[in-house]
């Protein structure tokens, strides 16, 4: 299906804009010396040298009334399904993925589960971390070529050099406030963070209400309450190091999280008593060593434990018509190596492993009755090999992944919500090659290609179903996704007036095979199928920039074209679902020592709630005004408005966002 050209258009004068012009009649004059800085390889290039990756710093949100979510939507290539304000649950897309197909961790650690891949943003952690990395197409090595769209990798703050303590309290509409206290010391070899977080709202704006009747303005309320829509949540974050001598370190982190909050439904459906408590507990000792073999090997393994519950609570069956009481909990361990060998120069081969073991449990509280209980195990092997030609201006890394998974189950459901049968055990072997190339013709100049096939399994509920409104599938066979990418990154320091400028481009090109669909199999029952395909094509830009010292400049834009190829007639060629084809974040800022000012603005496309492509959610801009002063260096004061314009909008068919919001708070740094 052919995009209208109005998507291309935005793209040529964003790219146009940065193109300098020949005035008339101007004399010759020599070219400006331009001003190359090498910088140092990071972290996350070492992970995967050729591919796209966008490196989000939390400190830049600190001074905002935001969560994770918020964070993550302004990236380029990534699209957030949000259920409501702060706080309400998420989900992340990246390059038109489905969110299952996103792989989430934390400090490597998997978030993402076997009973369901997709991770709700909601209760991420971000006051807490050193940085975000995102990784568009390709899948580092360290990850075990998991994931079939891309992974998001949370890393923690480790302890700083010198002690620091700092508390920041935040309040704003709907009653919303949040509280951040972090301590950060060294001890000789032994280095001390420690974060916590509190995070709360009522969550009662206003929105419009047409009732569930689009054709009858007469029954509208455009000034409807949200309801039910409270939480309070805290994440803390424990992290201990020690130096070791050898160059080995150790380090023992653990991660806790604490959400209760209620379900308020749909718009035109809200619940009154439907609730949902969550809890997550993550530990993981991990030893690593960056000299072994007189420098040439660098490795590290950790051992993990997570532990994750969930109580859904719908006493008067609002939401789904049946009164309900769930109470689900995810227990996994496991242990994972990585490293890197370099045997030569510009060369070095990298590899991972891991082995682990997950157990779901789900129990009807209502009927005192507790569910089959659900295994998987999983052992994933990946190898990376980085090939340096012509000075190491031209990379080429081919890497290859293998992945066992045995899935067990005491039985499944039927379709009268009975366990049906004996022991189910499913086994399956996945095998995923991937290449990249990368060139660097100039220091500034940057071009990069990719190409990978993936995999990823069905998870529980869509195997084995549940006691409920699911009926598994134990014969879906695992999606496969080939992901395709090229593009360029230009960082240098131009003359005159401007300080910095980064620009980088891709063009990307995914194809699915046998995506796993739900289907309806009763009134109120659906079950999944491999029934689907999908093409999805797109741009990605982002720029960065400083100027005149004081003026900074972000934009980030992405479209895409999502196709849907399923085998359902009325379907195929329409566009999938929940997939703008046009999100464009822009951030204007002035700042100097002793405070900023800062303009942003959101604009999404309208895009579909329905294969059939019948119902649209319209397209929105949402602008942000705000300001932080820090004229006494240890404290920080500022202030936001939030869609100042009070757009009325819902991110996703029936969930409203809030309007006009204002936030404010102070930080102190010690």
């Amino acid at each position: 299906m052919q995009r209208p050209p109005q998507s291309w258009l935005l793209l040529f004068l964003v790219v146009g804009a940065m193109v300098p012009r020949a005035s008339a009649g101007t004399t010759d004059e020599p070219l400006a010396t331009v001003e190359v800085t090498a910088e140092p390889i990071s972290e996350t290039e070492q992970r995967a040298p050729t591919a796209f990756v966008s490196v989000i710093n939390p400190s830049e949100h600190a001074d905002r009334m935001e969560d994770a979510a918020d964070a993550l939507g302004e990236s380029v290539g990534t699209q957030v399904r949000r259920f409501g304000g702060l706080g309400a649950f998420s989900l992340l897309s990246i390059r038109g993925s489905n969110p299952n197909q996103v792989r989430i961790y934390l400090d490597g650690i998997p978030l993402s589960r076997a009973s369901n891949e997709a991770v709700d943003l909601s209760t991420l952690p971000l006051d807490g971390l050193e940085r975000i990395e995102v990784y568009r197409g390709i899948v580092p090595v360290a990850f075990g070529v998991r994931g079939t769209a891309g992974v998001v990798n949370l890393v923690t703050k480790p302890p700083s050099a010198n002690p620091s303590t700092e508390i920041a309290a935040d309040y704003g509409s709907f009653v919303t406030r949040k509280v951040v206290v972090s301590h950060s010391q060294q001890f000789g070899d032994i280095g001390f963070t420690g974060n916590a977080t509190y995070l709360g709202s009522k969550g009662d704006f206003t929105f419009f209400d047409n009732n569930g009747t689009e054709m009858n303005p007469n029954d509208d309320n455009p000034n409807a309450t949200r309801r039910n829509n409270a939480f309070n949540s805290l994440d803390a974050i424990l992290k201990g190091t020690y130096a070791l001598a050898g160059n080995w370190t150790l380090d023992l982190t653990s991660e806790n999280f604490y959400k209760d909050q209620g379900i308020p439904g749909t718009d035109s459906n809200q619940s009154r008593d439907a609730s949902l408590n969550r809890q997550r507990t993550l530990n993981y000792f991990r030893g690593a060593n960056t000299g072994l073999f007189d420098g040439r090997v660098e490795a590290a393994a950790a051992l993990f434990a997570v532990f994750e519950r969930d109580v859904f609570d719908d006493p008067n069956g609002e939401l789904f018509g049946v009164a309900q009481s769930t109470a689900t909990q995810t227990a996994a361990i496991g242990l994972n190596v990585n490293g890197t060998y370099y045997p030569l120069p510009n060369h070095a081969v990298s590899w991972s492993s891991e082995l682990s073991h997950e157990r779901f449990v789900s129990e009807q509280q209502l009927q005192n009755q507790t569910l089959p209980d659900q295994n998987r195990l999983d052992l994933a092997a990946a190898l990376q090999d980085r090939a340096g030609f012509l000075d190491d201006r031209l990379a080429v890394v081919p890497s290859f992944g293998y992945e066992h998974i045995e899935d067990s189950v005491s039985s499944s459901f039927d379709l009268t919500d009975e366990p049906n049968g004996p022991k189910v055990t499913k086994t399956r072997d996945f095998f995923n090659p991937a290449v990249g190339i990368e060139g660097r013709p100039w220091p500034w100049l940057t071009l990069k290609g990719n190409v990978g096939r993936y995999q990823r399994a069905p998870n529980f509920g869509e195997l084995f179903g549940n006691q409920g409104i699911v009926v598994g599938n134990p014969q879906l066979q695992p999606e496969k996704v080939i992901n395709r990418d090229v593009g360029f990154a230009v960082s240098w320091k131009p003359p005159r007036w401007i300080d910095q400028l980064a620009l980088e481009y891709a063009f990307f090109d995914n194809r699915s095979d046998d995506l796993i669909t739900p289907v309806q199999v009763s009134a109120n029952r659906f079950s999944f199928k491999n029934i689907g395909a999908a093409t999805v094509r797109g741009h990605e830009l982002g720029l960065h920039s400083v100027g005149f010292g004081f003026i900074g400049l972000d934009l980030n834009y992405t479209h895409q074209d999502a196709e849907n190829r399923s085998q359902i007639p009325q379907e195929n060629g329409q566009q999938l679902p929940f997939l703008p084809a046009d999100e464009l974040y822009l951030q204007l800022k002035a700042f100097n020592p002793i405070g900023e000012a800062y303009y942003e603005c959101n604009l999404v496309s309208g895009n579909f709630t329905d294969p059939a492509n019948f119902d649209e959610v319209p397209s929105r801009a949402l602008h942000t005004l705000g300001f932080a002063i820090r004229y006494w260096a240890p404290l920080t004061i500022h202030f936001e408005a939030r869609n100042i314009t009070n757009n009325q909008i819902s991110d996703l068919a029936k969930f409203p966002l809030p309007g006009l919001s204002f936030f404010g708070g102070i930080k102190v740094a010690l």
